[in-house]
Formats: C-alpha cells, structure tokens, sequence
C-alpha cells in the first residue's frame, strides 16, 4: 500500500511538472511541440539515472516515488526508453527492434485511427 501512495505522489507531482514545462513552452513560441520534447528527453535521461542509482543501492521506495511515480507522470516516454534499453542490454535485439516499430507506429497508427473515429462519431 505505501508503494501505490509513493507512485499517486511522483505521480502528481511530475504530472504538474509536465504541465508547467508546456505551458512556459507555449509562451515563448514554437512551431514545434518543444514542450512535449523537452520531458520525453529529460524523462528519458532522468530515469536512466534513477534506474542505475536506485535499483542498485536498493531505495524501493524512492524508486517508485521518482522513477515510477515523476518520470510516470512527467513522461511514459521515459518508460519506453528504459525498457527499450534493457531490451539492448539483453542483446534481446529482435523483441527491441520489434517493440520499437510496434510502440512508435502502432501508437501514430492508433492515433490517427481515434482521431479519425472521433471526428466521425460527432
């Protein structure tokens, strides 16, 4: 139970942050998504760092709090990265080229398919 309340917390808190990043984004003008952008890629590197220093000094409970709950909430991107580099790691390099084409294509495919349906429900 304490680590579900750790992971609503990280959670919350890196749900606001991604929220706030994307708002000043916003502000200062861009024609790229430089918001979304920029806590893909500090998620990214972020939970790198956790994974190596947690895992291996064995903080569960500041795992799931900053790894699992922030990076969850600030970026599932940074979940993907993770994953995908342990895939490496496991020289497993038909499940990571698998994994790839099915995370990226499949969600611009599934995306396009409920934008799609949506615009022609309503």
């Amino acid at each position: 139970m304490k680590g579900i309340l750790f992971v609503g917390f990280g959670g919350f808190i890196g749900s606001i942050s991604r929220y706030l990043i994307g708002e000043f984004v916003i502000k200062n003008g861009s024609h790229l998504p430089l918001g979304t952008l920029t806590v893909n890629l500090a998620g990214s590197f972020l939970i790198g760092i956790l994974a190596a220093w947690l895992l291996k000094s064995g903080h569960q409970q500041s795992y799931f709090l900053l790894a699992t709950g922030f990076c969850g909430g600030f970026t599932t991107f940074s979940t993907f990265s993770l994953e995908s580099l342990k895939l490496l790691k496991d020289a497993q390099y038909s499940q990571y080229a698998i994994y790839l084409t099915i995370s990226v294509l499949g969600g611009l495919i599934l995306c396009l398919f409920g934008y799609w349906l949506a615009q022609k429900l309503t």
